[in-house]
């Protein structure tokens, strides 16, 4: 079920960039574009980068729909005279553009806007340059995404994303339509000079297809093998002699026995267990697991919470209106419901109709699962016998040949020393 956006009109009071107009676009956003934003941003930030964050959005424009399916970071050039000191890269940003449409060309995809980091008030004045040179070279209708560094602190299950889709517009300026009211004179060139831009927030999904969601595993289970590893230490600024060690070494020896009797009953230190591949595996993937089990369960949590805080009226099938609307109640939405109806719907498919023949079925596949395990330690079992048997009478065939050929050699009278393999009262064979 896709995650829709909550609309937000605080920012276009206290931004003027920002226009108090509806706009018809829809946009579709995919995981991946936040993955891949969120990877520019921690390198960007690693590194300790002087230029803005600035990356392109690709994807296909459907009508009055919009979606973002891949993003990659955009090569920016020195310029003095911009507020940011920087300007777009033209030249190596078409040319991977280009590359982009022809990796995804059974796809049809193109450019459709560009993301930056911005304020949770919205766009700022000094990005409206980058924003004309997209809209008059690469594409005259782009959007902008903007991600909201401050608002990741604060970000819960459920909520809204840090970030905001914006559409670009040109708009008569609202100062400048109160001066020349009632002038009807106005030329041509006039009015187009008191036209500005203006960003419109955009309404959007979250959309996820199966390769995402393969994807998106990987990396969940490579980032579960990624935190097993620790991270290097700091060289230290002199080696230590040899005198110096062994004292250390000595030391340690000292207080180790005063502290046995203290940490006899302390669990193993975490940093001492190594873990083989397999189990650094094994570990991701129930790590992913687990995630998306806690995910699953806050979404179940969110909607069980949404449909107790329907009003009554509603859910009895009278008319809303008649009652007025508690602050606690949520608006009712038909969409919404029928994607909930959907889901449920679906229960069906994953639960079976006959409950108690799957059960039966189930434990007889139980069984038999512990029935081969059983079968499988018996034939380790006599496996284990007959080797220790040939072992027993290998010892004892060895044991008894020696006591012959002893009562052989008494019987014979024979002075001197025993026979080599003679002397002793027994023998010891290592197996």
């Amino acid at each position: 079920m896709p995650i829709m956006s909550p609309t937000t009109g605080s920012t276009a009071s206290a931004n003027l960039l920002v226009s108090n107009q509806a706009s018809g676009l829809q946009a579709i956003l995919h995981p991946l574009v936040l993955l891949s934003i969120s990877d520019y941003i921690t390198r960007h930030t690693l590194r300790e980068h002087e230029w803005p964050i600035v990356g392109a959005l690709m994807g296909q424009h459907n009508g009055r729909e919009v979606s973002i399916e891949h993003a990659f970071e955009c090569h920016l050039s020195a310029a003095p005279d911009t507020p940011y000191n920087y300007r777009l890269d033209l030249p190596m940003v078409q040319a991977r553009i280009e590359q982009m449409r022809t990796v995804h060309k059974d796809r049809n995809l193109d450019f459709v806007g560009w993301y930056t980091l911005l304020p949770s008030t919205g766009p700022t004045p000094e990005l409206t340059h980058i924003h004309n040179d997209i809209l008059t070279y690469i594409n005259e209708s782009a959007i902008l995404l903007g991600f909201h560094p401050s608002e990741v602190l604060d970000h819960s299950v459920g909520g809204k994303l840090p970030l905001t889709i914006y559409e670009s517009s040109c708009e008569v300026d609202d100062a400048a339509k109160v001066d020349n009211e009632g002038d009807k004179t106005m030329d041509d060139g006039e009015s187009q000079s008191q036209l500005k831009l203006k960003f419109r927030e955009l309404p959007y999904t979250v959309e996820t297809g199966e390769a995402e969601m393969i994807s998106m595993d990987f990396i969940a289970s490579g980032s579960g093998n990624a935190a097993l590893v620790e991270a290097p230490q700091a060289a230290a600024p002199k080696a230590e002699t040899t005198k110096e060690q062994q004292r250390k070494g000595k030391e340690k020896a000292v207080a180790a026995p005063e502290s046995a009797e203290g940490d006899a009953a302390a669990a193993p230190d975490e940093k001492d267990v190594v873990l083989s591949p397999e189990e650094e595996d094994m570990l991701g993937a129930l790590t992913a697991k687990a995630n998306a089990t806690k995910m699953l369960h806050s979404r179940i949590q969110l909607l069980i919470h949404y449909l107790e805080r329907l009003p009554p009226a509603f859910v009895s099938g009278e008319d809303p209106t008649a009652t007025a609307a508690s602050p606690d109640q949520t608006t009712p939405s038909h969409t919404i419901l029928r994607q909930i109806q959907a889901l449920v719907g679906r229960l069906d498919l994953i639960e079976p109709s006959d409950v108690d023949a799957f059960r039966k079925e189930m434990l007889q596949e139980q069984n038999d699962v512990h029935l081969v395990s059983l079968l499988n330690d018996v034939v380790q079992s006599v496996h284990q016998v007959r080797d220790l048997g040939r072992k027993f009478e290998i010892v004892e065939g060895a044991r008894s040949r020696e006591q012959r050929a002893r009562m052989q050699w008494e019987a014979q009278g024979t002075k001197g020393a025993a026979p080599y393999g003679l002397q002793g009262a027994g023998i010891d064979i290592m197996m």
